[in-house]
Formats: C-alpha cells, sequence, structure tokens
C-alpha cells in the first residue's frame, strides 16, 4: 500500500534559483573569513545555512569574462572572451537559456555596463535590466528587482541579481564609511603616489593608484582599504533585504540560493594597487561561494579547491535541466570533491599575460611573452611572497608540463573572440569610469 502511494505522489516542483552576485569581492575581506572589520553580518548568518566553498576561484578575474564562464561552463580558452571588450558567441549555450527551455522564467538585474545585452549577457532571461546607478549602494538595483518580484512565483523561476559595489572607485555613502574609516586598522602609514599620467592606460599601472580610483590627493593605502570595506558592508545589507523578501515570502526553504562574486581586488599585494586583472595572484582569483540547497538549514564547509567553471553542472544537478556538450566542471553537490589543479589566466589587454595552475595547496604562474615561472606553496606562504620555481624545479617541470597539455587541449576546442560593434559615447564614458580602459 505504501509502495503505491509513494508512486502516485506528485514529484517535487524544480526549485527557485536565485544568484546574487557582487562585482569585486575578494572573499578574506568577509568577516566570514576571519577578517577583524564586521563587513558582512548577514552573509555570514546566511552562511549558517549554506555550503561554504572555502578554497573558491574564479578561473579569470574580470568582470565579463568571469560570468561568460560561470553561464556558459567553459574555459575562457574555448567561449574566447578574455576581457570586458569581447562577446559572447552566439553558438555557446547559457545557463539561462537552457533553463528558459525547460520552463523556467528567468530575470536579471545588473548593475555593471559591461555585462549588458549587447555582450551577450541578457540571452536566455524574459527580462534583463542593466540598472545604472546615480548612487552606490544598489537602491535602483534592489528596487527594480522588488518591483519585478511581486509577480508570479508559481513558476520555477531563476533570478541574477548583481551589484556593482565593491567595484572601484570605492565611493561609499557617508554613513558606511564612517563604519571604518577611523578605526584601528584605518591608520597605516603606508602610502602610495597617485598616478599622474591621463592616457587611456593610465588604469595599467603599478606601484600607484591608478587615476580613476583617486580620491582628490589622499595616498593613504588605509583609507582607500576601509572605504572597499564599507562598500562590501553596503552589498551585505542589499544581500540581507534579498533574503529578508525570501523569507517574507516563504521562498527562502525551498528555494536555491546563491552567494558569490566574478573575481577579487588587489588592495596592494604585488604592487598592484585598487585593480584586478592583469595577473593570476591570490587577490584577484579568491572569491566567495555560498550556496543553499533547497530544504537545507545547516551550514557545511568544503575544504576542496572548486571554482565558477563548477556553476552550470552544478545548478543543472539541482534543477534537472539538460547539460549540452562541452560543459566542464563539477556538479558540486553531487560529485566527489577532491584535491585538483584548476587552469586559470589573467584577462587580456594587459601589458602581460600569464597562465596558471592553481591547487589547494600551490599555485604555478608562467607568463606569456617570456615564459618567466612562478611557484608558490599556498599553505605556507598564502601572500605569494616566495617563489619557489627554482628552489622546487622537477615539481617546476611537471606543472609547466601539464599547463602544456591543458592550454593545447583547450585550444583545439577553442572559439574565435567575437568583436563586438563600438560602443556608444556614454557607455565608453561609464566603462572608463570604472577602470576600463581600452
Amino acid at each position: 500500500m505504501l509502495l503505491g502511494l509513494l508512486a502516485c505522489a506528485e514529484p517535487a516542483p524544480p526549485p527557485h534559483v536565485v544568484l546574487f552576485t557582487a562585482d569585486t569581492l575578494r572573499a578574506d575581506h568577509l568577516s566570514l573569513s576571519g577578517y577583524p572589520r564586521q563587513t558582512s553580518p548577514h552573509i555570514d548568518a546566511f552562511a549558517r545555512d549554506a555550503w561554504h566553498f572555502e578554497q573558491a576561484i574564479t578561473v579569470i578575474p574580470k568582470t565579463g569574462p568571469s560570468f561568460a564562464t560561470l553561464f556558459s561552463g567553459r574555459h575562457p580558452r574555448e567561449h574566447g572572451v578574455r576581457s570586458n571588450f569581447a562577446k559572447l558567441p552566439e553558438s555557446i549555450p547559457l545557463l539561462a537559456e537552457q533553463l528558459k527551455a525547460a520552463g523556467y522564467r528567468t530575470a536579471g538585474f545588473v548593475e555593471n555596463p559591461a555585462l549588458r545585452e549587447e555582450r551577450g549577457f541578457g540571452r536566455g532571461f524574459d527580462v534583463y535590466q542593466v540598472v545604472l546607478s546615480g548612487r552606490r549602494g544598489a537602491e535602483r538595483l534592489l528596487d527594480a528587482y522588488f518591483r519585478w518580484a511581486e509577480g508570479d512565483w508559481q513558476v520555477p523561476t531563476f533570478v541574477w541579481i548583481h551589484t556593482l559595489d565593491p567595484h572601484g572607485p570605492y565611493r561609499p555613502p557617508p554613513e558606511y564609511e564612517q563604519l571604518f574609516i577611523e578605526d584601528e586598522w584605518a591608520g597605516g602609514d603606508e602610502r602610495v603616489p597617485p598616478i599622474e599620467d591621463t592616457g587611456s592606460r593610465a588604469f595599467k599601472v603599478l606601484g600607484a593608484i591608478p587615476r580613476y580610483q583617486q580620491r582628490g590627493g589622499e595616498d593613504r593605502v588605509a583609507r582607500y582599504v576601509a572605504r572597499y570595506d564599507a562598500e562590501i558592508r553596503l552589498i551585505d545589507e542589499a544581500f540581507g533585504r534579498v533574503i529578508d523578501d525570501l523569507r517574507e515570502r516563504d521562498l527562502y526553504a525551498d528555494a536555491a540560493v546563491i552567494f558569490t562574486s566574478d573575481h577579487g581586488e588587489s588592495l596592494g599585494e604585488h604592487d598592484y594597487y585598487f585593480e584586478h586583472g592583469w595577473f593570476a595572484y591570490e587577490p584577484g582569483l579568491h572569491i566567495p561561494l555560498l550556496l543553499k540547497a533547497p530544504g537545507q538549514a545547516t551550514g557545511r564547509r568544503v575544504a576542496a579547491p572548486v571554482s565558477n567553471l563548477d556553476f552550470f553542472r552544478t545548478i543543472a544537478g539541482l534543477t534537472g535541466i539538460g547539460i549540452p556538450d562541452a560543459v566542464g566542471g563539477l556538479d558540486l553537490l553531487a560529485d566527489e570533491l577532491v584535491d585538483r589543479e584548476i587552469l586559470v589566466e589573467s584577462s587580456d589587454r594587459y601589458l602581460e599575460k600569464y597562465y596558471g595552475l592553481r591547487s589547494a595547496t600551490e599555485k604555478y604562474l608562467r607568463r606569456a611573452g617570456d615564459g618567466r615561472e612562478e611557484l608558490y606553496d599556498l599553505t605556507a606562504d598564502p601572500g605569494e611572497r616566495n617563489d619557489l620555481s627554482a628552489q622546487r624545479s622537477e615539481r617546476t617541470r611537471s606543472l609547466r608540463a601539464q599547463l602544456d597539455r591543458r592550454l593545447e587541449e583547450l585550444t583545439s576546442q577553442a572559439l574565435a573572440p567575437v568583436e563586438p560593434g563600438d560602443d556608444d559615447a556614454q557607455t565608453l564614458e561609464r566603462l572608463r569610469a570604472l577602470g576600463y580602459g581600452e
């Protein structure tokens, strides 16, 4: 009798999927990660219900290429988007398209103009809005989302919310800036000069504050970091509002909710200040990734390395949608997660290009132009200050050969980058204000 009742039971409907992403958020500046400032109380609370992937990375530290990877399940070597000025090839199926074909309603609300529809990021979304806030803090973005959220949640829903904060220039509202600007960590003595070059490549500098980040004549590094942290607190509040709204609508418990970032930010490491994309060091690669599965109410920590390349398969596993050919990565909730070497690279359009392999315990990097190699023990040297490539020459040779094999394999599957048409003057100005120079 029981078997008969089970056989007649209605299958559970596909879950809602809510993806909240913050631009330029490095994992180690969340209080969740042990950071001394209380930057993320709402995110910390969410982690108590979620899987916390402590070693999540992006395979490329730039917004457009990172999201191209997340939504396609393919590496930048394959999809060809390696800067914010490339376009997603139309031949590559995207996650929103697959979800829509499976009966999901889909919506996207983003603040970064690099993610506009003309670049292909709106494909598969029933509603897609690039909300350009005059004032930082995601207010207009959340207003657009909450208006849409009054609609019909009876249909399985995928919604993506992407805040521009804490991307530079760091301009938190005064009430948030005051949280950290005078605390005990804001009084450091390190100073770096603002760059004076006004050329189109003025943001691609070392040992100086890029032009778009400058705040008057301020040259104290700790003041810029305090403002960066204040913007994290700002998006933490925005995330908390979204979670509260889901609870009020009685949607939170049975939904899949994901919090992550596209990439991190260098705050002076390796002489690189308040920027991202040029290198493939940990400040730019290491991102937060928290995932609450439907029905989950207990948090779990995962130490194995994972990446944004795993996102497509993971969401496919949660929703039951099909997985197109050539999608890579793992299902983070179903596959066995062990240590592995993840192929990473820096963004194009910089003075140098880097490729590398990143595992739980080490990082191998190679500069494309002259072949210079670096090897770091991430356990003993998380700041990547002590290059061991000469000292551990046998290991370096092994990783060099592995990197060559991986690059050759992916290059054989690569699509040519799609060059978009020229941007209008207003869009170009908005991009330059974010440091996206030519």
